[in-house]
């Protein structure tokens, strides 16, 4: 038997894989699905469910979420901005 944390943290990481793998597909059967029709409410309850899956094994529900777009930093360069006359 192998040590607990080892071998199911392996596990753990590939169902992950797959399971972001799955939502990505259903993301993209969602952009072609009728809005609000019968694919589109299905494939929301599967997004859901994975979301819900996501929550339990890792604790956070948005872990496959995008990310928000981030304002830059003040350790950017400044910007040089170019006037027109």
């Amino acid at each position: 038997m192998a040590r607990r944390g080892v071998f199911l943290r392996a596990e753990e990481v590939a169902f992950l894989k797959e399971a972001q793998r799955w939502r990505q597909q259903c993301i993209l059967v969602l952009t072609r699905a009728k809005p609000q029709g019968p694919l589109y409410k299905a494939d929301e309850k599967i997004l859901d469910a994975i979301d819900g899956l996501a929550e339990v094994v890792t604790g956070d529900r948005q872990r496959f979420h995008q990310e928000s777009p981030r304002t830059p930093g003040p350790d950017l360069p400044p910007v040089k901005w170019r006037t027109v006359d």
